[in-house]
């Protein structure tokens, strides 16, 4: 009996230690931002793929603590998001994930309270969690401010700390809260050296045309400017052009405005970049890809993504792609160490099929993206990442879901004898594509 006792608790452990960490919920996203909202907690968003180490790492330690989960049940609603699958892919671009595991703490209004990313101990996990709670008490915390500024935004002193803070917690985007701050502010004179300092510390933000760039148009190299432009200073002001032409292009995309986009290709020089008509075009379609304005984007890409597959000469990069795999198989040190032209070739076919494809609606460019996916999959057999993009595609805009799964299905093989850290995310894929779920681009 005593050791029939013994074994139900070895196979009740494992659920007990579930029950004490983080109750992750099971619905939706808005369920659970609404659920935060209805209890008035914050809710903690973490962002995950199938195949992150660090990311299972804090799942099977961590995440399964008493003290985590006592204290998540007091503070918190959490939810968990795969970053490529379901809304996943969305709730990565809203909140700006990049490090997996990467977490975002939200208020009841959607505001970001605090993010984080990486595995980590316990201690230094809580201490970011009692951080955030902290911060979102305080009537001076990023979300509070945030949610504060259209009625205050003409208060010279609400945009001062509003700016420390999002200077402190390393936020981006807020070009328009420092461009509302040098319109309004009566405090200090464009020659000081509060100015200098300002600009410094916000110039990540600073755009073309703004009124940031016009005191630095006027002052900088003057007498005044420099006895302060030194040392620290100086390096953020040296690479200020270049800065400026990434941060404003970042902001025309943001407002959706030619206009801006224009500006950027006209001062580019300034950063030392040449612009042409051929980087003039490019930037347009990074514009368009970006702003989601597909059937701009379309029209200046497919006539030179139709031109581009003509020119691959498919069985002469599969065949050096095969003598390279013989190379590895055989454990050549040089083939180690090299990616062979035929991979960089395939890879760059898939991007350019992927990005074409998030606009395909009509049968044609259906079939020009499965085509062009094709021939990526042609070059480099076996390879189990490019067999599973092919999947992806033809499952999406093919004529047989069936023949897609069969695809996904060797892939998930090869990504198993390669050892490949895509068997999960594969095999996650694989399961949604047998039930006829939805799959995303990734």
């Amino acid at each position: 009996m005593k050791q029939l006792y013994s074994v139900l608790a070895m196979m009740l452990l494992p659920m007990l230690l579930m029950a004490q960490g983080i109750n992750f919920e099971h619905g939706t996203f808005s369920e659970a931002l609404a659920k935060a909202k209805a209890q008035n907690k914050l809710l903690f968003i973490d962002g995950y793929a199938v195949w992150c180490g660090p990311c299972k790492k804090m799942t099977k330690t961590v995440f399964l603590e008493k003290e985590v989960g006592d204290y998540f049940d007091e503070h918190m609603v959490a939810i968990k998001m795969d970053v490529e699958r379901g809304e996943g892919p969305a709730i990565k671009r809203k909140y700006g994930i990049s490090g997996l595991p990467g977490y975002i703490i939200v208020d009841r209004d959607d505001n970001v309270v605090y993010r984080f990313s990486g595995a980590m101990p316990t201690d230094r996990f809580m201490s970011h969690i009692k951080t955030a709670v902290l911060n979102a008490s305080n009537d001076n915390s990023l979300s509070q401010l945030t949610g504060r500024y259209e009625a205050e935004k003409n208060n010279e002193q609400f945009l001062r700390i509003y700016l420390n803070k999002l200077k402190e917690g390393n936020s981006i985007g807020y070009t328009d809260v420092l461009e509302q701050y040098l319109t309004i502010q009566k405090s200090f004179d464009e020659l000081s050296k509060e100015m200098v300092v300002l600009l410094a510390d916000h110039s990540d933000e600073i755009i073309y045309g703004g009124k940031a760039d016009e005191i630095i148009q006027r002052n900088y190299g003057s007498d005044a400017w420099k006895l302060y432009v030194r040392k620290d200073i100086r390096e953020e002001y040296q690479k200020l052009p270049r800065n400026m032409v990434e941060t404003t292009t970042d902001y025309a995309v943001a407002k959706k405005d030619t206009a801006i986009l224009e500006l950027v290709l006209n001062r580019a020089g300034e950063a030392g970049a040449k612009v042409d008509e051929k980087q003039r075009e490019r930037t347009y379609i990074f514009f368009y890809l970006r702003t989601e304005q597909g059937e701009k984007y379309k029209a200046l890409v497919h006539d030179d993504n139709e031109a581009f597959i003509q020119s691959v000469e498919v069985d002469k990069l599969r065949e050096q792609y095969m003598n390279w795999k013989l190379k590895l198989e055989a454990g050549d040190v040089r083939a180690k160490s090299s990616t062979p032209f035929s991979v960089r070739t395939s890879q760059q076919i898939a991007s350019m099929v992927y990005n074409y494809a998030r606009f395909a609606k009509m049968d044609e460019e259906k079939s020009d993206v499965v085509r062009w996916m094709k021939v990526a999959y042609d070059i480099i057999p076996g390879d189990s990442k490019i067999m599973s993009q092919y999947a992806i595609v033809f499952y999406l805009y093919g004529n047989s879901k069936e023949e897609a799964v069969k695809v996904m299905e060797e892939a998930y093989q090869a990504a198993l004898k390669s050892d490949s850290k895509n068997a999960e995310g594969i095999k996650a894929d694989l399961k949604i594509m047998k039930a006829g779920g939805k799959i995303y681009l990734k």
